[in-house]
């Protein structure tokens, strides 16, 4: 129970003191407006080290050189100091430089492998990097790269047997001791790497037997035009209707295929087995030259293989499809539209070898010799890395230029 003060001292005192209370509260809540709020996890005030940190970046430009002499026949004992590298006219300065030999052992066979040898059956689950060289080590030095890529999407089953064999005969026969093999594949997902580049004949072998034949059966393709078959007025949906897509996807596997082996800075060939393909008028030119541009980036030469072989098609269509129908059977359009279509489905194959570097192999049933013409393409050359001046990412083509300063007459391919 509260007692009133006795006399006005005593009130005044009281007052005072209540006045005097609220001003402590209201200084405090002032100054907790003022005060940062506490941070969790940082009770401790950070401690400067003073060390200063740089980041700079360089664009590194790799040329694999061949230099040959008026036989043919490779030259060797060349250095840095012999080469003049120029960017759109402006000298480089060669910052690395390396010689492939591959003369040495480029004639050393191995000995021939019975088609009746037991072969040790190895894992083949797919991968989806190409093993890098480390530094300091020369896994790659002097050898020959031969990626042999299998586009199981545009192949149907007896052309991807007859792929598999030629690709089995080749490394059971023509095999040599410079060569490192890998195998990939494209079967509608994902671009695997059944096997990274390895020397092991006989683990090639296994992983070639027991690849699955039918496996991401070849697109339906078809055309409308004359040589188009009579279904009869059916009506059916299936892959041909996306011929445009199912053609950028196939281009797009083999970029990712190029982009793969461009972490190695030698020279790559990659065997491209297919059965032909045809691009859809001006649709897929787009995706076409990005797969280009990606090999010519990496390093990569396209030696397209057409599985098909030598073709002799009937002019009126075979026992495997109907006949096409309309007057064009009898005016000599419907052989003229499926000629054409054959044709248009080689010329992509031959503009990728060409735009790359590689040779086409087309109408021919020995199909092994398209990875033995790569084989042979590729002879002792030189590797020349720079640092370009040019940093202004502009997207902009620019020149290249490499030629020799000691007046030697030689031949160089870049």
């Amino acid at each position: 129970m509260l007692r009133a003060p006795k006399n006005r001292k005593d009130r005044d005192r009281r007052a005072f003191g209540d006045f005097r209370n609220v001003i402590l509260i209201t200084a405090v809540i002032f100054l907790s407006t003022l005060l940062p709020a506490q941070q969790i996890g940082q009770n401790t005030t950070r401690q400067d080290t003073g060390i200063a940190s740089f980041t700079t970046k360089t664009q590194l430009v790799i040329e694999t050189i061949a230099v040959t002499d008026k036989q043919g026949n490779s030259i060797a004992g060349l250095t840095a100091k012999d080469f003049v590298v120029t960017e759109n006219g402006v000298p480089q300065s060669i910052q690395f430089f390396d010689h492939q030999d591959l003369s040495k052992t480029a004639n050393t066979a191995l000995p021939a492998s019975s088609p009746n040898e037991r072969l040790q059956i190895y894992d083949k689950l797919g991968r989806t990097q190409i093993t890098p060289e480390a530094t300091g080590t020369n896994r790659y030095k002097d050898r020959r790269l031969l990626a042999l890529y299998f586009d199981m999407t545009s192949m149907p089953p007896v052309n991807q047997l007859r792929a598999l064999a030629a690709a089995e005969k080749f490394i059971r026969t023509q095999m040599t001791s410079t060569d490192l093999i890998a195998i990939m594949r494209y079967a509608g997902g994902s671009v695997d790497i059944l096997q990274d580049f390895t020397a092991d004949r006989n683990r090639l072998l296994s992983i070639l037997q027991t690849m699955i034949v039918g496996e991401g059966q070849g697109f339906d393709e078809s055309s409308d035009d004359a040589s188009s078959p009579d279904t009869g007025a059916a009506f059916g949906q299936d892959d041909s209707e996306f011929n445009i897509f199912n053609t950028d996807r196939q281009l797009s596997a083999l970029q990712t295929a190029a982009n793969l082996l461009g972490q190695l800075n030698e020279k790559k060939c990659l065997v491209y087995f297919a059965s032909g393909l045809r691009l859809n008028g001006l649709n897929n030119q787009a995706q076409l030259q990005a797969t280009v541009n990606a090999a010519i980036r990496a390093g990569v030469s396209f030696w397209p293989v057409d599985a098909r072989g030598l073709i002799a098609g009937a002019p009126l269509g075979n026992a495997a499809e109907g006949s096409p129908g309309g007057v064009g059977m009898y005016s000599g359009a419907s052989a003229l539209a499926a000629t054409t279509n054959l044709q248009l489905s080689q010329d992509t194959l031959y503009a990728l070898a060409s735009d790359t570097g590689g040779k086409a192999l087309l109408d021919t049933n020995d199909l092994e010799r398209g990875i033995v013409q790569a084989q042979q393409s590729i002879s002792s050359y030189y590797i020349v890395g720079y640092y370009t001046t040019n940093t202004a990412q502009d997207g902009k083509l620019r020149r290249i230029k490499i030629s020799l300063n000691t007046g030697l007459t030689a031949t160089l391919d870049y």
